[in-house]
């Protein structure tokens, strides 16, 4: 059996060069001469989905805008969906879990920034609300996952009531 040209390499023979009748591997098929190059798409210059102006430059000045408008009088950040006092969780790594788009921010992009479509909620409600499983909701009964659904289907009447009124749709 055949194997292929290149130094070190005991693969069999994929294919023969027919210019210079070097047989290479599968992995080698680029070192062949009577190859066309492979074109490289050219994508057209188009224009990025600008975020709209909601007043904020990243998440993280929108989340600490949040965060500060959450407070009560005693500074404490309460979700309203679990009843969990939120404030052991400021400074850490797992604070920037206690804020939840309603609508997903990749399928709706032009609401990223949008503080009407992020609640503060418990990191673990968020990840429940996000990925979690029908058994994973009846895990937690006292939560209030009928809200937050609620929730969401309001701000998908305000996303679409947006696009238009922005000449987006």
């Amino acid at each position: 059996m055949r194997t292929c040209a290149v130094d070190n390499c005991v693969q069999p023979v994929w294919g023969t060069d027919r210019n210079t009748k070097i047989g290479y591997c599968k992995s080698h098929q680029g070192k062949r001469t009577d190859k066309k190059p492979k074109k490289i798409a050219v994508h057209s210059k188009r224009e990025r989905i600008s975020h709209y102006d909601f007043g904020f430059e990243s998440q993280i000045d929108l989340f600490n805008w949040l965060w500060q408008d959450a407070q009560n009088e005693k500074g404490e950040v309460f979700c309203k969906y679990t009843g969990e006092k939120l404030n052991r969780f400021y400074n850490t790594e797992m604070w920037i879990s206690c804020f939840a788009h309603v609508l997903p921010k990749g399928k709706y992009t032009y609401f990223k920034l949008n503080p009407k479509d992020i609640d503060i909620v418990f990191p673990e409600f968020h990840h429940v609300a996000d990925q979690g499983t029908s058994i994973d909701r009846a895990n937690h009964p006292t939560w209030q996952f009928d809200l937050w659904y609620q929730r969401v289907e309001e701000m998908k009447i305000q996303y679409a009531l947006f696009k238009k009124q922005n000449l987006l749709a």
